[in-house]
């Protein structure tokens, strides 16, 4: 027994002098700690569920937007009001809107916050929603045309910015009751003969009494010396010019009112006349003059 002890709990032979009974008595009760450990471990085990636990999920949905088609500024009232609701929204964190012009190229409000309003079961749906609203403050000094209104929704479960949502577009028409003025073109620059396949710029100051804000477009369309029209392809008959600061648009600075661009003509090119004709179109549709400017295109010469 003592050498079959000694193999199992070789730790139990402290000296030479202590007892058989000591030692065994001091085995059997480790051996009963031991034990009981063992049970607690397999008991807490078995609260653990089997399978994967499934992780939150941001599962909110958009119930119904109520915002107006049209909007027309007045000193009296010139707050539009837009509200959202959203259904399982126990994971919405925070609601903003978002205002820009119809075509994305003007931010008029960056973040505007939507405050919960109240809960409500709409129609015949048996969820309740959750309704948030917010107040739109437009200018008269925005430019007449169409707006969108962009809805976003952070969740209180992901971290920033994976917790933000698109959830919704409005689009609305906003009339900011002032006198439409024209935009007017002027003081164009181009050359009047180039070469096939020399590059060169050319730009127009556009203007509006509206503000350079109003202006939607300036573009021309280009014909050849037989008379056909030039088409781009993409689906529309005319040139856009840009007032972007983007040197290889041939554009010195941004937002000035000065519209240029750089071109060249192919080798290929028809030689002769060419005429160019300028437009500019403001946001509420009204066209601006034309300025006509003819270029003579001559053939590329090698020098041989």
């Amino acid at each position: 027994m003592k050498s079959r002890l000694s193999i199992i709990f070789p730790f139990l032979l402290l000296t030479d002098h202590t007892s058989f009974n000591s030692k065994r008595n001091f085995a059997l009760k480790l051996f009963t700690q031991l034990f009981i450990a063992l049970l607690f471990i397999f008991s807490a085990c078995d609260d653990i569920p089997d399978g994967i636990v499934e992780p939150l999920k941001a599962d909110f949905g958009v119930n119904v937007i109520n915002a107006p088609e049209q909007f027309t500024y007045s000193a009296a009232d010139s707050t539009l009001e837009t509200s959202i609701a959203i259904v399982d929204y126990q994971t919405v964190g925070r609601v903003t809107c978002r205002v820009t012009n119809n075509d994305g190229t003007q931010t008029v409000f960056e973040i505007i916050e939507m405050k919960f309003v109240k809960e409500e079961r709409l129609g015949d749906e048996e969820k309740i929603s959750a309704v948030y609203s917010a107040e739109i403050p437009m200018s008269k000094s925005n430019p007449k045309g169409k707006y969108l209104i962009e809805y976003y929704v952070e969740d209180n479960i992901h971290q920033s910015p994976d917790n933000i949502s698109k959830v919704g577009v409005h689009t609305f028409v906003f009339d900011n009751a002032q006198i439409n003025y024209a935009p007017v073109l002027s003081n164009l620059s181009m050359p009047g003969a180039v070469t096939q396949g020399e590059s060169f710029n050319f730009s127009v100051k556009a203007a509006d009494q509206n503000g350079l804000s109003d202006i939607y477009l300036v573009y021309f369309r280009l014909y050849r010396p037989d008379g056909t029209i030039v088409e781009p392809q993409t689906g529309i008959d005319y040139f856009l010019m840009f007032d972007d600061g983007d040197t290889n648009h041939g554009d010195q600075k941004a937002n000035d009112g000065v519209y240029s661009l750089r071109n060249s003509f192919g080798t290929g090119s028809q030689t002769g006349t060419w005429k160019f004709e300028f437009t500019a179109l403001d946001r509420s549709g009204v066209l601006s003059n034309t300025i006509i400017h003819n270029i003579n295109v001559t053939a590329f010469s090698s020098g041989d």
